[in-house]
């Protein structure tokens, strides 16, 4: 998994770029049958989620694959840690 600040995010199209803890900018696709946690404040733990439910500036972690299509890599799976 890496690890990252969201740089950009377009809920449309379902992408987000995130600056990876190395200095790297990241591009992904995030699919429909992603794995999406966000943080729950009261456990202090995570819960699903959906790719609504981030904003640029989040602190992220996610497990991105081979490219597909048109799209440099893609997340099956996001967490957010922030």
């Amino acid at each position: 998994m890496l690890a990252g600040k969201i740089r950009k995010l377009d809920l449309a199209g379902r992408t987000l770029v995130v600056l990876t803890d190395d200095g790297r900018e990241l591009t992904a696709h995030v699919p429909e049958n992603a794995v999406i946690e966000v943080s729950e404040p009261n456990t202090m733990g995570t819960m699903g989620g959906k790719l609504e439910d981030f904003e640029e500036g989040y602190l992220v972690q996610l497990d991105v694959h081979e490219a597909h299509d048109d799209h440099p890599c893609t997340c099956m799976t996001l967490v957010s840690i922030s």
